[in-house]
């Protein structure tokens, strides 16, 4: 159970502050400290690696900054569907394991079209190479994250 609380935490690092009621209060001054790091993070490999013109960053970070709460929703939404499981690991029914499953599959769909809504938008912002670019950074980082909890969450028994 720590190594899934331990998951949890990594997990709230690219989520917001309203999905972690369940956490305790230093846990969450951990959770936000670590979430600026890696916002800091995801913002500087976006900077190092698109290579915006003046016009196109003007234009682009606050749309991005739409984009990442956006995203962040959709986070808390997944991060429910991992504390519900979390909570119950140890009592699993089949109704609940069965509940979970298609409420992470409804956040995946969530998760896809919030993105591509978005790149819509930056697409109005940006040329498509670039569109390319930076949601090839966005996997590259979602990635990492997923890997952390797919770490931490033990397999159903």
């Amino acid at each position: 159970m720590k190594k899934l609380i331990a998951l949890l935490i990594c997990f709230l690092l690219a989520t917001p502050l309203a999905a972690q009621q369940s956490l305790t209060a230093e846990a969450q001054r951990n959770v936000n400290i670590s979430r600026k790091m890696v916002d800091d993070k995801r913002n500087t490999q976006i900077a190092m690696f698109m290579s915006f013109s003046q016009e196109e960053k003007e234009k682009f970070w606050p749309l991005y900054r739409e984009y990442r709460e956006a995203m962040a929703g959709v986070g808390d939404k997944r991060l429910a569907v991992i504390v519900d499981y979390a909570n119950n690991v140890d009592r699993m029914t089949d109704p609940l394991a069965k509940q979970l499953l298609d409420r992470s599959f409804k956040v995946d769909k969530e998760f896809i079209q919030t993105k591509e809504r978005y790149v819509k938008k930056f697409r109005r912002i940006l040329p498509d190479i670039k569109v390319v670019r930076l949601m090839q950074l966005e996997n590259r980082m979602d990635i990492a994250v997923d890997m952390k909890v797919a770490e931490g969450i033990p397999l159903m028994k």
